[in-house]
């Protein structure tokens, strides 16, 4: 049933006021933008516009300043701190990190060690506020309201893989510490799932299907609600009609999209002087040609598999994973295609997750597209993690090339690519977007 014939039938048969209907978990704010829901009508939907324009990522445009999540509990230090100076050295001194520490993390102590990592000279302010994840990217993203003020958005709620409501972010801590606004949208979503380039804004699938089963909205008006906060009209990758959010299992059963974020298989760069508007997209078919080079990579395997087995096991997941997304990232291409893109196709490797149940069977999603394009040094770049795969990651440079942009590695080895996707996560997730 939609919002409104649940929301009218409640009032109506049990003569529930709004108060009653939030405490049955009721959206009572969405029911607002139907002025005659008391009727059952959705007639006269409609969003205020937000006054807010998402800061838009491109290869054209500076990066700034970048947002990290460290929690030591969560084990994600040695990810922050190799990241605190790496960026710094592929990015130049001017980067500013704003590192935010959970309550559980001793912030003092961690700011001591990064000096001594990343050197005394380097641009990192600590700051303790709770925060729902890691991934920087997914708890908030980057704005600018009609003033030029500076702003984070965040969720609804964040959904974990427990809890469907966790607060995403301290919003008193962050006006405070950080000197921002914080704005809660009216829809769950992780930062993953939207790119925004100034040309287009991106949204995954799967994030138009969650917020119309768990909200009881269409799938227009989702998007007509996200179009309205972040200030763009927006592009939907992937099938919303095939996606299923499971309230039992709190999460999507049935996904619409190539893999659980768009931003692990498409990276959109914006308007390049070679290119014009430019976009990355995963292509597992290219990485098979890489086959053998990735397989050779040594990981640690578990003992009851001989190394023969292993390779075996894994070569099939990723012909499996190929046959299974492929089509969905062709449709990806030819979505941004039809929007004047021009689209450069990159190897990628990736397995379709059921690897985890074999006991670490050590396959490995070899990611390239979730990367940071902008400015370095003056000139249209891409920053991303090589894998320490030399031809893997010679391949991914070609394509970069061939988009019209300049590859920065972040890193010089292959542990930061590693660690981070043993986390499910690439840099643009670690990395979120700073006002």
């Amino acid at each position: 049933m939609h919002l409104t014939e649940v929301a009218s039938t409640l009032a109506r048969e049990l003569r529930l006021h709004d108060d009653h209907l939030a405490a049955l978990k009721i959206p009572v704010d969405l029911l607002n933008l139907f002025p005659d829901w008391r009727s059952g009508s959705r007639s006269g939907f409609a969003v205020p516009p937000s006054r807010l324009t998402l800061l838009p990522e491109a290869a054209s445009r500076p990066i700034q300043a970048v947002r990290l999540h460290v929690s030591t509990p969560a084990g994600s230090a040695p990810i922050a701190l190799t990241l605190m100076g790496d960026l710094q050295r592929a990015m130049g001194p001017g980067l500013r990190v704003v590192t935010l520490t959970d309550p559980n993390t001793d912030g003092v102590e961690l700011g001591q060690l990064a000096r001594r990592v990343v050197g005394r000279g380097t641009r990192v302010g600590f700051h303790t506020m709770r925060f729902a994840s890691i991934y920087a990217r997914d708890n908030a993203m980057a704005a600018h309201d009609s003033r030029g003020k500076p702003v984070l958005i965040v969720p609804r709620a964040f959904r974990t893989s427990t809890d469907a409501g966790v607060e995403p972010l301290d919003a008193s801590a962050a006006k405070r510490q950080l000197g921002l606004r914080v704005v809660r949208s009216r829809l769950y979503w992780h930062g993953g799932n939207i790119l925004c380039d100034g040309e287009t804004l991106a949204v995954g699938a799967d994030t138009i299907a969650e917020n119309a089963t768990r909200l009881g909205l269409t799938r227009d008006e989702v998007a007509q609600i996200l179009a309205a906060e972040l200030g763009h009209s927006i592009t939907v990758l992937g099938d919303a009609s095939r996606g299923r959010f499971d309230h039992d299992r709190n999460g999507v059963n049935r996904s619409g999209q190539a893999s659980y974020h768009i931003d692990l298989d498409v990276a959109l760069l914006g308007h390049t002087r070679a290119k014009g508007k430019t976009a990355l997209v995963a292509d597992l078919r290219l990485g098979l040609e890489l086959l053998a080079p990735a397989l050779n990579r040594k990981r640690g395997g578990p003992p009851y598999l001989s190394s023969s087995k292993a390779r075996e096991l894994i070569a099939d997941e990723y012909r499996l994973a190929a046959d299974q997304r492929g089509p969905m990232l062709d449709d990806y291409s030819h979505s941004l295609a039809a929007l004047g893109y021009r689209v450069t196709r990159v190897p990628q490797l990736q397995t379709r997750g059921t690897l985890e149940g074999l006991g670490g069977v050590p396959g490995q999603d070899f990611v390239y597209c979730n990367v940071l394009p902008g400015l370095n040094r003056g000139r249209e770049s891409v920053h991303y993690t090589p894998w320490g795969v030399p031809r893997l990651d010679a391949a991914a440079e070609r394509a970069f090339r061939s988009a019209g942009v300049r590859p920065v590695r972040v890193t010089r080895s292959g542990y930061l690519a590693a660690a981070m996707m043993d986390q499910a996560a690439g840099l643009r997730c670690f990395c979120g977007t700073f006002p």
